[in-house]
């Protein structure tokens, strides 16, 4: 598993997505040419091909016509799953329209169908339900082959490992087969028939691991997500009919996502760079300006979407918490930057003053508990530490005095960032600091912080009630993980130990 979680974090989830249907959708070719699937190679290819140009230039003329920025991955992800779920196209039959509608649709729900920036709808799922809605065709869902499964499940591992969504995912396919069981023998079916078709619905595996786990439409947090998956999962197998609306995957989807809308932040900030300033041993904080109010708790992360040319692998969109508290005016991100760069960091490290970066999809349970006397100790490693600045900071700015313990790990003074506000919060908030150095060769004269990596004497020492306290764990994945287990192994319990995990989309 180490050596699939190395291989994820140096891949956004876009790109895993994006070379993750080309794969499937590879192979379903070569299935057709052999015959082993009831399309040929030709059909496939032409529909494939179809649903690229369509999707791209309508893609581009509606980012055009609204001023929007555009991303590779998202147009082409949404012309690969429009590929694997609708009917294949002879060439130039009437089936050809029948696709190059379902992407237009697809690409307008982006823009047309947007509030203050923030698309609503999955496009791939109103593409299909569009066409379904006029009545000339709708998907089939062929991707649920029982050849192509052994690929879709890969895949779809991946996705999950990746975003770490197995919730998500779980609250989904428990409800959607409750959903079938219950209404099948409540409509007088018996069992075995009901487990039959359960059994044969292989596109679920595709439908919840690719569809259902788009974070633009997705809710910001863990119990609203549930909420969501379990909304689609019984709108997928309950066999309703609202007027035109019936029960069919793609409007179960939009059913979804209507309750994310409604319980989800409705906007995308665009902000304008005041300031960069240089906080630590490469590690920046940027100070953007918004316009509109800052709707967050502290603790929370963004997506952030930089268009540049030339983007690497890692694309022009990453996922930063929010290093500022929402009690501050302006926005601020603190970022480490290595040596190679993505191409998204040298294109960030170069914005000048007056430049303007887009974020949206605010998300995240890496949040202060509503009990203020929960006893807390927040440890982090490095760049970890942008959400404890920015809960401190709240809670300075608020005068909210928490008992909280802070580790801050570093392998050299000169990595600390953000002290001034730790010492404010020792001052202010009767918070407990311990800065934490892992390079014994560079200690400065003088130190009063601890030696090396924490350990369970370490925490036993600086807290002797630790069995009594919420620990919160951030930093790097390996950091993160080691951390997690020395807390188990200590006898914590898991639901006393919350971890800062974003996916780096």
């Amino acid at each position: 598993m180490n050596f699939i979680d190395s291989f994820l974090n140096k891949i956004t989830m876009y790109k895993l997505v994006l070379f993750g249907l080309t794969a499937i959708s590879g192979l379903a070719i070569i299935f057709g040419f052999l015959g082993i699937l009831p399309f040929s190679a030709l059909d496939l290819s032409y529909s494939l091909i179809l649903l690229f140009l369509i999707c791209l230039s309508s893609n581009i003329l509606f980012a055009k016509i609204f001023k929007a920025s555009t991303n590779i991955e998202s147009w082409a992800i949404t012309a690969l799953i429009l590929f694997l779920i609708m009917s294949p196209s002879p060439v130039f039959s009437s089936q050809t329209l029948i696709l190059a509608l379902a992407g237009i649709f697809a690409m307008a729900s982006k823009y047309v169908l947007a509030f203050r920036k923030k698309h609503i709808f999955n496009p791939a799922a109103f593409g299909a339900a569009s066409v379904l809605l006029l009545g000339i065709g709708g998907a089939i869902w062929w991707i649920g082959d029982i050849h192509l499964f052994p690929a879709v499940v890969l895949v779809g591992f991946l996705i999950l490992q990746k975003i770490k969504r197995y919730d998500l995912f779980f609250s989904f396919v428990i409800t959607n087969f409750a959903s079938i069981l219950f209404f099948g023998l409540l409509n007088g079916s018996s069992i075995s028939s009901a487990l039959s078709s359960i059994s044969a619905s292989f596109y679920i595996a595709f439908f919840a691991t690719v569809m259902l786990t788009e974070p633009l439409t997705t809710p910001p947090t863990k119990l609203l997500r549930l909420a969501y998956a379990a909304i689609i999962g019984l709108f997928s197998g309950w066999p309703f009919q609202i007027g035109p609306i019936y029960s069919v995957p793609e409007y179960a989807l939009l059913i979804g996502n209507i309750f994310s809308f409604i319980v989800s932040p409705k906007y995308k900030l665009i902000l304008k760079l005041k300031e960069k300033n240089k906080i630590a041993k490469e590690t920046f904080e940027f100070v953007l300006n918004s316009q509109r109010p800052r709707q967050f708790k502290p603790g929370q992360y963004m997506e952030w979407t930089l268009p540049h040319k030339n983007a690497d692998l890692r694309g022009n969109r990453r996922f930063f918490t929010i290093t500022s508290s929402p009690t501050e005016k302006e926005i601020r991100l603190g970022i480490k930057f290595s040596d190679p760069s993505s191409s998204f960091k040298k294109r960030l490290i170069s914005m000048e003053r007056g430049e303007y970066i887009t974020a949206g999809n605010l998300s995240g349970d890496f949040v202060l508990p509503q009990n203020p006397n929960i006893k807390l100790s927040f440890i982090a490693g490095g760049i970890g530490i942008t959400p404890f600045r920015s809960i401190i900071k709240y809670l300075q700015d608020k005068r909210e005095k928490r008992d909280i313990t802070l580790f801050y790990v570093n392998r050299n003074t000169e990595d600390i960032a953000f002290r001034e506000v730790f010492e404010k919060g020792k001052k202010i908030l009767g918070i407990k600091v311990i800065y934490v150095l892992t390079n014994k060769e560079n200690i400065p004269e003088n130190w009063e912080g601890k030696i090396g990596y924490i350990n369970e004497g370490m925490i036993a020492e600086e807290l002797p009630d630790y069995k009594k306290r919420l620990f919160y764990l951030s930093g790097p994945v390996a950091m993160v993980d080691s951390y997690r287990k020395l807390l188990l192994n200590m006898g914590l319990p898991a639901k006393q130990i919350l971890t800062d995990y974003f996916p780096g989309y």
